[in-house]
């Protein structure tokens, strides 16, 4: 017999998608996906060189299920560095990628019944996460008109006796959203003033496209988990290597819970950490920065003037969420965005994610992870498929 814990999770919407796509590939259709969050670039060449050598060095056994002593300090002087905050390596827990991270955080945090706060649309795998651990996620819709910030006002009137914390994203995804120092210090007052925890989901981290990021987890370290990895920043989605950065008795609660479910992740990638976080301006990071704020201008471009859409200016991260309602319905292109996804697809070979996926209906998420050439055609189909010559 399936556990009910089990036989009730949905799977990743994105992976799942890009599952059918990868089937469609094999039997010959030649399809624009801008549906997964992943990178188009290599892993730079410095990091797989050192990952070579970590690998003649010996990085091949078991670690401390937490994490190596020498990675888990490079993560202590990254902190340093990027959010100002001096911490312990004992507040540092490394995963097998920040999906884990964000899993065993909320394991470590949440008890049955428990109310998670999250903004809408969020990432896939937020709500599924918190009925892992046995909690109940709350959404507060935002809008598209404010760039999709959660605010204090927004979050209040879902607030009961239950409510236990809140999931911030910043960059966002789907929606590349990155706020204000004064509006990320307003949530954490928030959390302060009703005892709520916060876990911040910062993996698009060097991703910016305007502005600086500003972590809560600066603003106050002992009520804020910090989650992030090399996934996205560093183009290492397959090397599986994300992180916590907690309260000492939160680390040693994860560093318990990691030695029992999985234990260490990968070490010749945990040997990687140091060298790539010390390098974060290296020429080919740079460079890859630059090129997705290119195209996300692009994006911006060639979506802008469509009657009928609506999108907020995505700040970082690496997808527009596109508003399609007013398109949508009895006489419109498509009754739903999920039917709309589906039309693009098998009529012009484009592969988006519908918004359902991310908590919110009547939108499309757009990832512009793919060249700029791609994107142009992208751009014109959907147009095509709107009726804008």
């Amino acid at each position: 017999m399936i556990s009910q814990r089990v036989r009730t999770i949905q799977p990743s919407a994105t992976l799942s998608l890009n599952s059918r796509l990868q089937d469609l590939i094999r039997n010959g259709r030649e399809i624009l996906n801008l549906s997964v969050g992943e990178p188009d670039f290599p892993t730079p060449e410095f990091i797989r060189e050192r990952a070579k050598e970590a690998i003649d060095d010996g990085w091949t056994r078991y670690t401390a299920a937490s994490g190596h002593i020498e990675a888990r300090q490079a993560i202590c002087r990254h902190i340093a560095r990027t959010r100002q905050v001096e911490v312990d390596p004992s507040q540092v827990v490394i995963s097998s990628g920040a999906k884990q991270s964000l899993s065993q955080c909320l394991l470590s945090l949440v008890d049955p019944a428990d109310e998670v706060l999250l903004g809408a649309p969020h990432w896939v795998s937020y709500p599924e996460l918190v009925r892992l651990a046995d909690g109940v996620p709350v959404t507060v819709e935002t809008r598209s008109q404010t760039g999709h910030r959660l605010t204090p006002e927004l979050l209040e009137p879902h607030l009961t006796p239950r409510t236990a914390g809140l999931i911030l994203n910043e960059p966002g995804n789907p929606t590349g959203t990155v706020s204000s120092a004064e509006e990320i210090a307003a949530l954490v007052e928030f959390a302060r003033d009703n005892d709520l925890w916060i876990i911040s989901d910062e993996i698009y981290e060097s991703l910016i496209h305007d502005g600086e990021l500003h972590s809560p987890y600066s603003v106050d370290p002992q009520r804020v988990s910090l989650i992030s990895g090399l996934s996205k920043s560093f183009s290492m989605t397959g090397w599986r290597i994300g992180w916590t950065v907690c309260n000492p008795p939160q680390a040693a609660a994860m560093g318990r819970l990691q030695s029992q479910n999985s234990a260490n992740p990968c070490s010749v990638s945990q040997a990687c950490i140091a060298t790539a976080l010390e390098h974060h301006d290296h020429p080919e990071l740079l460079s890859m920065y630059e090129t997705f704020r290119r195209r996300r201008d692009l994006m911006v471009e060639g979506l802008s003037g469509i009657p009928g859409i609506n999108f907020s200016i995505p700040g970082g991260a690496f997808y527009i969420f596109v508003d399609l309602s007013e398109r949508l319905g009895p006489a419109g292109v498509a009754p739903d965005a999920d039917a709309f996804a589906l039309r693009l697809l098998e009529e012009k070979n484009v592969a988006v994610v519908a918004g359902s996926a991310f908590g919110c209906e009547g939108a499309i998420r757009i990832s512009f992870a793919r060249p700029e050439a791609e994107l142009l055609v992208a751009i014109e189909r959907i147009r095509d498929l709107l009726g804008v010559s």
